[in-house]
Parts: C-alpha cells; sequence; structure tokens
C-alpha cells in the first residue's frame, strides 16, 4: 500500500524538482557571511561552514611549511634557501605577501600551472596508432609552450576560453604567436572523423562547462537538460572546420644557420612528393592511359564494379587506379544518362554497347585522342568529378595502396625533419573554417547514415538556445557563449579547478557539474569566488594570490581529532590536505636538490623521459606518446591522453618504490650528486650528511638520522658496488639500408610469442616479419634486429648459429654491428644451410650495443631461420671469456622486468634512499 502510494507520488515529486533550477545552471551569487569585514573572503566563508556544524580549525603551520606549500602550488619547485630565510626570520603577512608575488613572478609558475591545464587538454606528443607512418605532432609543444606564457602573463581568462576555441577568428595576422592555443582541439586523438568529432565536442564541452554534452550523441542526455540537437550543433561547428596541411609560423629558430639548413631539406622533400604527384597528373592526362581509363569506367558504369572488381581489373591492364576508375564510372554515369547528354558522348556510348573488346579499345583510343585535341572537352576536363580535372592538390584522392605507402613514407620524412631539426620554425596546429559550411543535422541513433532534419546552429538550450548568427563563424559565437560572464558554468568550473590545484581536493566534483551532483556543502564560497573572479578581469594569478594569503592554507596537516567524527573527509577544510606530490613535481623537485635542473630555458620541444637528455629540463617538457605511454607515467597516474582529465587520482603501487631503487634518472643523478667535488671534499661522513639533508630537504638532520646513515655506511662491502659485465636484450626493425646507422624502430605487436607487426604475419604492415626466442622470419626491405645492450665495461664478442629451414628461395645476408654504426661482421648464406657467424671483440662501456643484423636484400622468399645468439664477454683481454647474453633464455617479452641500474658509490644509494622517503614525496 504505502509503495504504491509512492509511486503514485513519484510524476508530482519530478514535477516539483523540475521547478527548482539545477544549482549549477543558476547565475552565482556574490554574498559574504555575517562577520567578514576585514577577512580573506575564503576565510570567512569556511569559518561560517565550520561553525555551524561544530568544527575548530586547526593550528597554524609553521611560516618554513607554508612556504614549501606556496612554492609547491604555485611553481612545483622547492622555495630557495634565501626564501626560506626570509620567511623564519620575518614570517609576517608582509614577508609572506612578497613572497607570494615572487613566486607568481617565476618562469615557473607558467610551467606549473600549463602541466595542470595540459590534463584538461588531454595533452600528447601523438596522434595515437599508426604504424606505417610517423604519427608525432611536431608542433604540439607549440601549444604546451603557449600555455605557459599565457599563465605567466596572467591572460584573462575569458580570452584564454575563446582563444583555444577560435584563435584563428580572433587574430590580426596569419603568424600571430595565439594561433598555437588552437592545439586544444588539435593535439587530442585520431581514430576516424567522427571520434575526432566527439572528441573536440567533449573537450569543449567538459574542459570548459564540466558538462558531459557528448552523453547526448545517440540520444538525449539521460539525466542533464541537453537534447541529442544541441549535441550535434557543437558537432556541426567543428565538422565545419579543416586543419591547413601548411602550418603557420610563429616564431623563429634562433640559429640562422640551422633555419637554412631546415629549409634546404625541407624545400627537398617537398619538391620529392611534388614530382611524385606531378607524375601521377601526368599518368591521369597521358593520351594512352586516357584511352584505358574510359574504357575501365564505362565497363565500371555498364557493370556495376566496386573497388574489388575495379582494382582486379586495373591490375590485368598494368598500373591503373582503381579509384580514378570508379571516378570515371561515376562521371560517366552522369553525362551519359538524363536528356542532355553531349552527343559526342552519346555516340560513344552507343559505339561502347555493340563493340567486342578490340573495338572497345579501338573507341576509347579515339575518343582520348579527340580529348587531348580539346574543344568540348575542355570544359569536360574543368568539371571537379571528372578525373581529367585533377591536379597535384587533389590528386591524392586516387592513389592506391603503393602510392599511400610512399606517401606515408614521404609524409613521415617531413614530420621527422619537423619535428628534430634543430632548424625547424615552430608552427601552430591550428585549424579554420571551410569555405562553405554543410547543414546541422542530428544522426539518428548517432549513426551518420541515418540523418535527420537539418536545424539552425544554436547555444545550448538549457543556457537560452539562442541561435548562432548566420553572418559569422559559429565557432567564434560558441567561443563568446562559453566565456561569456553570464554562463553560470564557466566561471565556476576554472575556479573550482584552481582551488582544488592549491588545496588538494575540490569544492565540487570537477568532472560533471550536471544534475547528478548535489549541491556542494561550501557553494556559497565556490559561488562567490566565481563572481570575485569575473569581476578581477579572470585573472588566475589574482585568484592564486587569494588563496595562498589566506589562513586556510597556512593550516597544519593535523586537526582537532574530535573533527573526524563530523567531517572526516574535511570537506570544510579545517585542516591542510596532505598529500603525495604529483609525478612532475616530484621529479622536477628531485632534479633541483640534485642541481641539474635548468630554470632559465623555458618551453621547447618535447623530450622523451627515459633519455640522458632530459635530466636538466623540467616534467612539462617530456614527450607524451599517445599510443605508448611511458611506463613511469603510468606508475605514477599520469592520465592517459585519450580524454580530458578533470582531476588526477592516486594510487600506491610497488612499480612506484621500485622506481626510486631502479630507475636510470634516479641512478644518474644520485650518482653525479654523490661525486659532486663540493660532496667529496667534505672532512667526514656525518658532514657529507648534514650536505645532503641540506640539500634535500632544506634542513638540518637530526641526530639519530645522522647516525643511523653513517653506520648503515661502516657496514658496506666495497665489493657489492663493482658492476658486472651484462647486458639486456631489445628487438627492433628498420628500413633497410646500406648506410648505417639504421632508424631502428620497435615492434608495436607481441602475439602468441613473438615480436610481429600486425596479428596475421601474411597481412601484417611488414608482411612475413616476426622474431621469437629461437627464431623467426625476415622481410625484404626491413633489417631485423637483435640488439645487445651492455650495462658494464669490458669486451665482447657476438655469436650467432643460425639455419635455413627453407629448401629453396633468395639468399639471407647477415651483419653484426658495434654500437648500430659499424660492421665487425657480415656474410650471406643460402637457403637450408647452416652457418656460424661471429664478430670481432670490440670494448664496451654501459649503454653501448652490439646487433645481429638479419636481411632480406633480394625478396621475401627467404623462408624462417632458426638461431642461438649469444654474447661472450670478459672484463679484460686476459680475463677467460664467459657468456654474458643469451638471446633465447633472455628472450625479452612485454612483462619482462625492466634492467636494473646500478650504483657505483654506497653514498648515492643514500641519495636515493632520501628520495624515496616520504618526507620528500609528501607536502605536509
Amino acid at each position: 500500500m504505502r509503495i504504491h502510494a509512492l509511486i503514485g507520488l513519484l510524476p508530482f515529486l519530478a514535477a516539483v524538482a523540475a521547478e527548482e533550477p539545477h544549482w549549477s545552471y543558476v547565475p552565482p551569487v556574490a554574498v559574504l557571511p555575517a562577520g567578514a569585514e576585514g577577512k580573506n573572503p575564503v576565510d570567512a566563508f569556511l569559518e561560517d561552514a565550520r561553525t555551524k556544524i561544530g568544527l575548530k580549525a586547526a593550528s597554524e603551520t609553521s611560516p618554513h611549511q607554508w612556504l614549501e606549500r606556496a612554492a609547491y602550488t604555485l611553481t612545483g619547485l622547492p622555495p630557495s634557501a634565501a626564501q626560506l630565510a626570509r620567511i623564519e626570520k620575518q614570517p609576517d603577512d608582509a614577508t609572506r605577501k612578497a613572497l607570494a608575488e615572487e613566486l607568481l613572478a617565476s618562469p615557473a609558475y607558467g610551467e606549473r600551472w600549463a602541466r595542470h591545464w595540459m590534463d584538461v587538454a588531454r595533452y600528447a606528443d601523438t596522434s595515437g596508432y599508426n604504424f606505417d607512418q610517423d604519427n608525432r605532432y611536431p608542433f604540439a609543444y607549440t601549444y604546451r609552450d603557449w600555455l605557459i606564457r599565457s599563465f605567466n602573463r596572467d591572460l584573462p581568462y575569458a580570452r584564454f576560453v575563446e582563444l583555444q576555441i577560435a584563435a584563428d577568428l580572433m587574430v590580426d595576422r596569419p603568424d600571430h604567436p595565439d594561433l598555437a592555443a588552437l592545439g586544444f582541439i588539435t593535439v587530442g586523438p585520431r581514430s576516424g572523423h567522427e571520434e575526432t568529432i566527439d572528441d573536440r565536442v567533449d573537450v569543449v564541452t567538459r574542459g570548459f562547462m564540466a558538462s558531459t554534452v557528448s552523453c547526448a550523441r545517440c540520444h538525449d542526455h539521460k539525466f542533464d537538460p541537453i537534447t541529442t540537437q544541441d549535441y550535434y550543433s557543437l558537432y556541426s561547428i567543428f565538422d565545419n572546420t579543416t586543419e591547413p596541411e601548411q602550418k603557420p609560423v610563429v616564431g623563429m629558430p634562433g640559429d640562422e644557420a640551422a633555419l637554412k639548413a631546415y629549409q634546404a631539406e625541407s624545400d627537398k622533400l617537398e619538391k620529392e612528393d611534388l614530382a611524385v604527384r606531378q607524375g601521377l597528373v601526368d599518368h591521369l592526362h597521358n593520351k594512352d592511359s586516357l584511352a584505358v581509363y574510359l574504357d575501365l569506367g564505362w565497363r565500371a558504369k555498364s557493370q556495376g564494379w566496386e573497388h574489388g572488381m575495379a582494382a582486379s581489373e586495373s591490375f590485368k591492364r598494368g598500373r591503373y587506379r582503381a579509384k580514378a576508375v570508379l571516378q570515371w564510372r561515376d562521371w560517366l554515369k552522369k553525362k551519359t544518362t538524363g536528356d542532355k547528354v553531349p552527343q559526342r558522348l552519346a555516340d560513344w556510348d552507343r559505339e561502347m554497347v555493340v563493340a567486342d573488346d578490340a573495338g572497345k579499345k579501338a573507341a576509347c583510343a579515339k575518343l582520348a585522342e579527340e580529348w587531348m585535341a580539346g574543344g568540348e572537352f575542355a570544359e569536360f576536363s574543368k568539371d571537379q568529378s571528372c578525373p581529367m580535372s585533377y591536379e597535384t592538390d587533389r590528386v591524392t584522392g586516387i592513389m592506391d595502396t603503393e602510392d599511400d605507402n610512399a606517401r606515408r613514407k614521404r609524409a613521415s620524412a617531413m614530420s621527422k625533419l619537423q619535428a628534430e631539426h634543430p632548424g625547424s620554425p615552430p608552427r601552430a596546429m591550428t585549424l579554420q573554417d571551410k569555405p562553405k559550411w554543410n547543414d546541422a543535422v542530428v544522426f539518428k541513433r548517432g549513426n551518420p547514415a541515418m540523418r535527420g532534419d537539418k536545424f539552425d546552429r544554436h547555444w545550448f538550450s538549457f543556457l537560452g538556445g539562442e541561435v548562432f548568427p548566420k553572418d559569422r563563424s559559429a565557432r567564434l559565437s560558441l567561443a563568446e557563449k562559453i566565456a561569456d560572464p553570464k554562463n553560470p558554468l564557466t566561471a565556476r568550473v576554472m575556479v573550482n579547478r584552481v582551488w582544488a590545484w592549491n588545496f588538494g581536493a575540490p569544492l565540487a566534483d570537477p568532472s560533471d557539474f550536471g544534475t547528478q551532483q548535489a549541491a556542494p556543502p561550501l557553494l556559497p564560497l565556490l559561488d562567490y569566488l566565481a563572481v570575485w573572479f569575473t569581476e578581477n578581469g579572470g585573472s588566475v594569478k589574482e585568484l592564486n594570490r587569494l588563496l595562498v594569503t589566506s589562513q586556510a592554507f597556512r593550516l597544519s596537516a593535523d586537526g582537532p581529532a574530535e573533527n573526524d567524527r563530523i567531517d572526516e573527509a574535511n570537506t570544510r577544510f579545517w585542516k591542510w590536505n596532505r598529500r603525495r606530490f604529483d609525478f612532475e613535481a616530484m621529479r622536477d623537485r628531485l632534479l633541483a636538490s640534485a642541481g641539474s635542473l635548468e630554470t632559465k630555458a623555458v618551453g621547447g620541444r618535447s623530450l622523451k623521459i627515459d633519455e640522458p637528455a632530459s635530466d636538466n629540463r623540467r616534467s612539462v617538457y617530456s614527450f607524451i606518446d599517445r599510443y605508448a605511454l611511458p611506463g613511469v607515467f603510468v606508475s605514477f597516474d599520469l592520465p592517459h591522453p585519450d580524454h580530458l582529465s578533470a582531476g588526477r587520482t592516486q594510487t600506491t603501487v610497488p612499480q612506484q618504490a621500485l622506481y626510486f631503487l631502479n630507475s636510470p634518472l634516479l641512478v644518474r643523478r644520485a650518482s653525479a650528486l654523490a661525486d659532486a667535488p663540493e660532496f667529496k671534499g667534505l672532512p667526514d661522513d656525518a658532514s657529507r650528511v648534514a650536505w645532503l639533508y641540506r640539500r634535500l630537504f632544506q634542513r638540518e638532520p637530526s641526530q639519530s638520522e645522522s647516525s643511523a646513515i653513517v653506520q648503515w655506511l661502516s657496514r658496506v662491502n666495497p665489493a657489492n658496488y663493482q658492476p658486472k659485465l651484462g647486458g639486456t636484450w631489445e628487438i627492433r626493425h628498420a628500413d633497410d639500408s646500406p648506410t648505417l646507422p639504421l632508424e631502428v624502430r620497435e615492434f608495436p605487436l607481441f602475439a602468441d610469442d613473438v615480436w610481429k607487426t600486425g596479428p596475421d604475419p601474411a597481412t601484417a604492415p611488414i608482411r612475413w616479419l616476426n622474431v621469437g626466442a629461437g627464431g623467426g622470419h625476415v622481410s625484404n626491405r626491413h633489417a631485423m634486429i637483435l640488439r645487445w645492450r651492455a650495462n658494464a665495461s669490458g669486451e665482447v664478442k657476438m655469436t650467432a648459429h643460425l639455419k635455413r629451414t627453407q629448401k629453396s628461395g633468395d639468399t639471407l645476408a647477415w651483419r653484426i654491428d658495434a654500437q648500430g654504426t659499424r660492421p665487425v661482421g657480415e656474410g650471406r648464406f643460402a637457403p637450408e644451410s647452416t652457418i656460424d657467424a661471429a664478430g670481432q671483440w670490440v670494448p664496451v662501456k654501459a649503454g653501448d650495443t652490439m646487433d645481429l643484423v638479419l636481411r632480406a636484400p633480394d625478396g621475401d622468399s627467404c623462408g624462417g631461420i632458426a638461431w642461438t645468439v649469444k654474447v661472450m664477454g670478459r672484463e679484460t683481454s686476459s680475463a677467460k671469456p664467459t657468456v654474458v647474453g643469451n638471446f633465447t633464455s633472455e628472450f625479452p617479452r612485454p612483462n619482462a622486468p625492466a634492467a636494473v641500474a646500478a650504483t657505483s658509490n654506497p653514498w648515492a644509494d643514500v641519495v636515493q634512499m632520501l628520495w624515496a622517503s616520504n618526507e620528500f614525496n609528501f607536502i605536509d
């Protein structure tokens, strides 16, 4: 009875709820609580909220700790010794404000806050999986650098929003640096046209408004008042944009000689590409080719060929493109049917119907000859749907697989040049509106093939639904609507993010401000800050000043125990949220304490985080590979850049501790610190411990801390620090080349216990190429590389027992390379043969490589190979050789543990232990 009564009330309750606007859709109002005069408004609101539920604020932390927090949140780096001395000598409000100004004015501020926003922008330096083409975004870094500049110059937030959506429509010159802002749209993943547009709708609406608009892609939103038409209004805006192939230059490299060298290389590649495209245009316009295409096109029209049949029949005639045949099919169908068929084409069409194969070829040859003479055919060639209209700018549309593969190689070469050449000028990853816009339509149930009625592009219906003006870009109108101070979401969302980045927890769930989120407990504070933020020009620096100078920012991380019974989650911020540093701040602080961090060079190309060249660069400059995200990023919770991340999660997993023990970066930096002359010149171990504590923790060690380290050092066995010669195996491949070094690449797939380039070796991007523990298969025009990398110094010699398993076929070639740059042994071997290959003895040091390179220079008919590959080693020429590498038993699998780097000094181990401590990794 009661259940039925409740069910009967549901429509009424829903109607009542519908009358109450959702809190985030109502414009924020700034109303200070009573007694707020003379207080920081943050503290006034928090005191009022705590009082209402009986909470007492924690005591104030030390001035030293306050500065540590401020430096962390504003710059991600530790404060300087001079700054700590100032706050400890004079811990008053004036000193705090002056120090906050120094931190805000530091270039490190922009680097820190740019990294925050890069999570929102799903920043990456690659597009995703693309095996047979360079998948890098050569100029993604220009967007990251634009973010750094924008935060450092305190760009008003409204302008910050608008530029990231419509910079091309707002700047006054084609090389304006603000064009790089459009990287917000373009650095996302690429996985098909519809998915790419959906990603852009999602990043704009969740990034700026915390609204899950993409949930309305197939149906009206299940919870929020967002309609499918709202979604496709935005979808249509981004669907009507293009990315220019030639991206605008927005700066110049400082080295003029490097610029000239780059331009010479770039011109060479462009000329090669143009020559290939021109050759294909000439092929289309050749009289003999035209006759064949007319014949094939007519047959395709008459017999209803699709691509498979067109490709098969074209192949029989020679190198003719199936896509061109289908274009001729469609054009002839259009021109030879209907009421206005040109007489010459009508006569030819009738002749083709009755002629035999020889007659058809003759008729086509005659028509081709007439076509080449001009006349009425000149008008036909101007028709954009006719293949004879194709010039170099459109000819890629008829390329076949072989053409596309070659074009991708040329594109990859250009991408590599742009990404790596020191003279490559920075370019903006911009986009622009199409000259003619397609109508906005709903895809029924999200299916592009099921299109609904046309409608006018408009603003979100739940925020007014105004139709965008037709005499200007709807993208610019969208940017202005999102940035409009009247939009109740935008300022709230940004203020909430800034709060979380300062205090370690948001005021409201940053991922979704929709109706599923109840009003946050500190909504009056959130609303006040949103209004304050807007009235202060959308200044993120001003907002940070307000927060870090508040009393709330000074509270201890430990507070009254009775508070836990009332607000254990600390939703009223009655104490400081103790938390672990995010990975970037941890690594940056580590490099700073090691003395290797370069802080003056702001901006520049991304560097791979696991390479020594990045040891002096902040983590914000790390190369982010969307397809192969480095394991250290995964271990330390970097959000995957396929999607926007509204906030970082924090996990505790064994890999994090292992990173501090085994990371080559930590081993390198700890060893360098332990070998520093300043450190080694100290008189005794106790002095060295004190020096390390001041360097890493900016304090003196306690007596017990110092004694524990000194005692541990006294028990160390020096023999444990003598490196033993050994190494690890890597499997690589490269385009075959007679010259060294080869540009090696990793295999993208491990399945069935072998490395390969696709699930089925017969149809993989590199056919047949695969590597297993005991054998594999080589591929023509590609080099297979079994690489051994030394982890210590000595002398090594690579040997291989190779057995061909096919009775006939092509000859294979083998070569052993030292450091991938010089051969130390080579030869060939025929089918069904067995050889023992060996190189010379070669001196190596840690990091040096030895490669067994296997090639099929004469063709793919080479069959498989069985092998036993070993590396013999000795630490000196007089020592007895031993096996230091066995490929079969040490076969590298994806889940194999990484090679362990080793220190040669116990003091380096001490440094690593201190870096791994909670004190170094937590902000208190």
